[in-house]
Formats: C-alpha cells, structure tokens, sequence
C-alpha cells in the first residue's frame, strides 16, 4: 500500500510554534555548525517514471509540507507530492533533501531567471528567528479577532497542468526550491514561503514554446521548466 504521509503532514500542522525553523537545518558535526536546506529531488529511479506515467491524467496536483521527527543532526522537513488523477486515484511522491548545497540550475533561455533566483536567495539569508512567520498568515475572525493560519499545501492551477506539465516530454526529474517573496513577507495576511517547482526533461534540438501566455508564473531552461505560482492553503482555500 502506497505511503501516503498522512501522520507527516499533521506533525507539520500541528508542530509548535517558533519549531519549524529546526526543520530545516541540521547539525554538520565534521564542520560544527548549521546547514539550512534549501532544494529537494524526486526519487529518478522509481518515483520520476510512475509520475511520468501519470503525467496526462493528472487532475489535481498539491505540493504538502511535512515533517519527520525532530533530529538536529537531521534534515526533518520535506514536501510530498500529491497527484490526483482523472480516474479518482490518489500517488504521493517524497521529495528528498540535496546533500551538500543546491542542485544544478541551468540559464533561462526564454524568460530570465531573475526572478526565480531571487526568491531562492530570501530563503538562503533569511533571518532564522523569522522561518516560521513565512508559513503562517493571520485571519479576521467573525468576532474580530486575528487567528493565525499554517499554510499545509500548495496546489497548481489546471491550468498550469493542462497547458504546461501535460505538454512537457519525458520527464527526467522534479525539483522543489525554496524560495520567499518578499513583496508578501510585510503583509500578514499571506504566505510569503514560495516553493518553486522545477521539471527536468531532455533538451530538444529545437526548444518548444509552453508558454500559453503563462511567463509570468514561470520560467523556462535548456531542459527545465520552472513553475513559480501556486496557491497556498490556507488561506486561500
């Protein structure tokens, strides 16, 4: 049976506060001091091809945030992958941490890369003690009171996955960057975290246009296709 992180994904929205920052760092003893993750990869071997297989059928796509156990010589937080397919059968995919740094990130060659590059940069000198607020958003209660909201997933538009991830060659690899847009991190009532999520696929000898008139929610290179949009629940849900 398929492991579908459920008990991971409620130890995200249940950690205490001021706790998610230690998530995403671990102790490096040869070096005696704190590393702070920042990218995450699909299984190539195993989850890649299942996820291609499902490519064309996807229905609803959502990237969950979820914990492991607390360890400080451990990276502990990671995102899963949650496809719904069109015939009503649910796959979750573990993105495991990369060791040693970011992974490989090509030159935008139709949209640059600005943007996305700057929103991994916040998430690399972002204060330790200010992690936490990028995932929480406050909420006018019925009797005027603000609740505060831990966002539990992010979800791609249709039509991102119809017009765009649907249209992509063979996939060779799923990328998760962390990155913060700061434009939101002053106003509390959204999420300022901003997952980038990357597709690898072989170049082709001509690259093709997925543009559909979506650049500006992502961005394209030689052999990968960045999605930098998408919907964090809550709030917006």
């Amino acid at each position: 049976m398929e492991n579908n992180y459920s008990e991971n994904i409620e130890r995200w929205a249940h950690e205490d506060m001021l706790q998610l920052a230690h998530h995403f760092h671990r102790l490096e003893k040869t070096k005696e001091q704190y590393e702070r993750i920042t990218d995450f990869i699909m299984n190539k071997i195993n989850d890649v091809p299942t996820f291609e297989s499902l490519k064309t059928s996807i229905k609803r796509l959502r990237i969950y945030m979820a914990l492991d156990t607390q360890d400080k010589e451990a990276f502990t937080f990671f995102p899963v992958l949650q496809v719904l397919t069109t015939t009503e059968a649910t796959h979750y995919f573990k993105l495991h941490a990369v060791e040693g740094g970011r992974s490989h990130r090509g030159e935008s060659e139709i949209v640059p890369a600005l943007f996305k590059n700057i929103l991994c940069k916040n998430w690399d000198v972002i204060d330790l003690n200010l992690i936490d607020d990028l995932f929480i958003a406050t909420k006018k209660s019925q009797y005027g009171f603000d609740t505060i909201q831990r966002v539990k997933y992010f979800e791609i538009s249709t039509e991102i996955i119809t017009n765009v991830i649907q249209k992509l060659p063979e996939l060779t690899g799923i990328t998760f960057y962390s990155g913060i847009d700061l434009n939101k991190f002053s106003d509390k009532t959204q999420i300022s975290f901003t997952p980038v999520l990357g597709f690898q696929y072989e170049a082709q000898s001509e690259e093709m246009e997925y543009g559909f008139g979506l650049q500006s929610v992502m961005e394209f290179t030689k052999g990968e296709v960045f999605i930098e949009y998408s919907s964090p629940c809550p709030p917006t849900c």
